[in-house]
């Protein structure tokens, strides 16, 4: 009885008319976009017009991986190509900035890709429970940083607000989750977090790809340095992925404004495959 009330209703002209504008305006908010021959529906505005540099590394890498860690997740990019990987059971999504968080699980949900995600609304950093200030970045779905140096926007305007910190060490011992493969992005922040995961790096093989920055207070070679430095007391070796080839200082990319590394166990091998990709290359060109 209720059922066929129900249909009548839909069907007064009023109320079909209704449903089909509300569709469109609903339908307004998103994106349909096209990864590997699969549509997906995210937040208009939340997916670039063009590749990434990494995108097509990551895509291949998330393919030998179980546990994925996604530091500093952005709009959730990342974790709608690291689940193309039907080898991939879990990613740990990690994020200071609630509105990035928010977008991040609302494009996963649309999608039905939110069931093997944990979201984790803290900074990664060297140490836990510490509290830091968040600089936030001109545009609404821009980035932020740790370092006020590294927002203009932020540094001019005192936009920020306060964060809690975690170490990625901390993740594995809450959650008892080791990652195959941890990917970086924190906008300048990379030796820190870095700092904070030599446990993982201790007991596990994880793979690292990180995209490093430079700002104000500390330049790429810098940067570089440190990480580097981080790589030999913790026997892992860097790969400048540009070029595929291992480095052992910061003379050959301190002129880059921000490039990738990918850091793997002194007794690894590169992984096979990785130095046919180039930079930038469309995910849809990759054969997996």
């Amino acid at each position: 009885m209720v059922i066929s009330l129900i249909k009548k209703i839909l069907k007064i002209p009023y109320i079909r008319s209704l449903n089909f504008i509300l569709s469109r305006r609903e339908n307004k908010k998103y994106d349909l976009i096209d990864i590997l021959d699969n549509k997906y529906k995210v937040i208009k505005g939340t997916w670039p017009g063009k590749p990434d540099y990494d995108d097509a590394w990551l895509l291949l890498l998330s393919q030998r991986a179980k546990i994925v860690f996604d530091i500093g997740c952005h709009m959730g990019k990342s974790a709608l190509i690291i689940s193309q990987s039907q080898s991939v059971q879990k990613i740990v999504l990690v994020d200071p900035n609630p509105i990035s968080l928010s977008i991040t699980a609302t494009n996963l949900i649309q999608n039905n890709l939110s069931s093997h995600s944990i979201f984790i609304p803290k900074a990664a950093y060297k140490k836990s429970d510490e509290n830091l200030q968040l600089w936030t970045m001109k545009g609404a779905f821009s980035g932020a940083s740790i370092d006020k140096s590294f927002t203009e926007t932020g540094s001019i305007t005192n936009n920020y607000f306060d964060v809690k910190t975690i170490t990625l060490d901390d993740i594995v011992k809450t959650n008892n989750l080791y990652p195959d493969l941890i990917k970086i992005d924190v906008e300048g922040a990379e030796h820190s977090v870095l700092q904070g995961c030599r446990n993982i790096a201790m007991r596990s093989d994880a793979v690292f790809i990180i995209e490093v920055h430079s700002s104000e207070s500390l330049n790429i070679a810098e940067n570089t340095d440190k990480i580097l430095k981080w790589c030999n007391e913790n026997n892992y070796k860097a790969f400048y992925l540009k070029k595929h080839i291992e480095i052992q200082d910061s003379k050959l990319v301190k002129s880059r404004g921000r490039y990738h590394l990918l850091l793997i166990h002194s007794d690894k091998e590169y992984p096979k495959g990785l130095n046919n990709i180039v930079q930038g290359e469309t995910i849809n060109n990759i054969s997996l």
